[in-house]
């Protein structure tokens, strides 16, 4: 009868503690990272940013894994003049792609603030394109670095939120030229 008693007691609190649990186990999240303003004289103010999309997995309240990919593309152009005198237009595109892997702790709060911090791997391609009618090329370049991430999340409902993040690489300096070491990023996370 008492081992019947521990046996029943254990049951009822396996299932209250998972039914206490309300914090969904997937999270989507859509962002714009590393907005950029830049204004010159001759080509005006020009607006630059990546977006972004996140799939993570929250395996207790504490753990989550995430996957994050981000594009951001640039054009730029400049004008050289040749050995013979004449001016030579140059225009080429640079497309970045970096692919975040990490693995968070969030702290529990009693508020909508939900912060965290965060390790992992990041994965960057850079492809700089250039079509001329004498001189095309296509470059590309990769990298995998470590970074450390966190961030906060407020919860406007239990499954939405606005979410603020940064991430800085570290290490032996074989990030690519033109990815910044440290990214910042704001979007809405939805959770399920």
């Amino acid at each position: 009868m008492r081992k019947s008693l521990v046996i029943v007691a254990s049951l009822l609190f396996v299932t209250s503690a998972f039914a206490q649990q309300t914090t969904p186990s997937n999270t989507v999240s859509v962002f714009v990272s590393d907005l950029s303003v830049a204004h010159t004289s001759s080509s005006g103010t020009s607006f630059g940013a990546g977006l972004g999309a996140a799939f993570a997995h929250r395996f207790s309240d504490h753990i989550s894994a995430e996957l994050t990919v981000t594009a951001q593309g640039f054009r730029e152009s400049s004008t050289t003049v040749s050995p013979s005198g004449q001016q030579v237009f140059t225009s080429y595109s640079k497309t970045l792609l970096p692919i975040d892997a990490s693995v968070s702790y969030h702290f529990f709060t009693n508020s909508r603030w939900k912060p965290y911090l965060g390790g992992g791997l990041r994965y960057v391609t850079n492809t700089v394109s250039n079509i001329a009618p004498l001189n095309s090329y296509r470059f590309t370049s990769r990298a995998v670095d470590p970074e450390i991430s966190g961030g906060v999340t407020y919860q406007f409902r239990p499954n939405l939120g606005l979410r603020f993040d940064a991430k800085q690489t570290i290490g032996g300096g074989k990030s690519i030229l033109g990815d910044a070491a440290f990214s910042g990023s704001v979007g809405l996370s939805f959770r399920f």
